[in-house]
């Protein structure tokens, strides 16, 4: 099973908007913004050029953007994911202004891709799930709140994660799930 290790930076000065990152302003399709509730945070969005030579078992398309949001109102919060086969074109500005918790998630986290074990302990895309957490579904991304310095779930001692759903529509099915170690 192969597996996408995801280095992350805060972004500084002029890069892509529509570049592979976490939190910060989505890049989204005309007319998505109006989906979300103020309850939403932004959580990333990922080009999936950006990893389609390291996905070699062909587990997301390799064209469009994945995007990856939670709804904080629900504990352990509730995952929604939108796949989009185009390029994004309306930039949205302090997406995460709104839940004062996560106001401070504005900035621009990027994320660049390696090949990476499948139990590496980091911040990755597919793979087993660190720290011994146990299910049946599939891994999608391990999240690594103290080794990113993002300020997202930095009071945990363990991992984010998101799996894909069952059956043939696995991105709308994505779930959200937390281990405290």
């Amino acid at each position: 099973m192969n597996a996408i290790g995801i280095k992350i930076k805060k972004a500084d000065g002029n890069h892509d908007p529509c570049t592979s990152k976490f939190f910060g302003a989505p890049v989204l399709p005309d007319g998505w913004q109006e989906m979300f509730s103020e309850d939403i945070i932004f959580f990333g969005q990922i080009r999936l050029s950006d990893i389609a030579e390291l996905d070699t078992e062909n587990k997301l398309p390799h064209t469009g953007y994945l995007y990856l949001f939670l709804d904080i109102e629900m504990y352990p919060y509730q995952a929604m994911a939108y796949y989009y086969d185009g390029e994004p074109n309306v930039v949205v500005d302090d997406f995460n202004e709104a839940e004062v918790q996560f106001a401070h998630l504005n900035e621009d986290w990027l994320m660049s891709f390696e090949p990476a074990d499948e139990d590496f302990d980091g911040t990755r895309l597919f793979g087993v799930p660190s720290s011994g957490y146990e299910t049946d579904e599939e891994l999608l991304l391990q999240f690594d709140p103290l080794a990113e310095s993002t300020g997202f779930l930095d009071n945990i001692d363990g991992y984010a994660y998101f799996f894909f759903g069952e059956g043939r529509d696995r991105i709308n099915g994505i779930r959200f799930g937390i281990d405290r170690s």
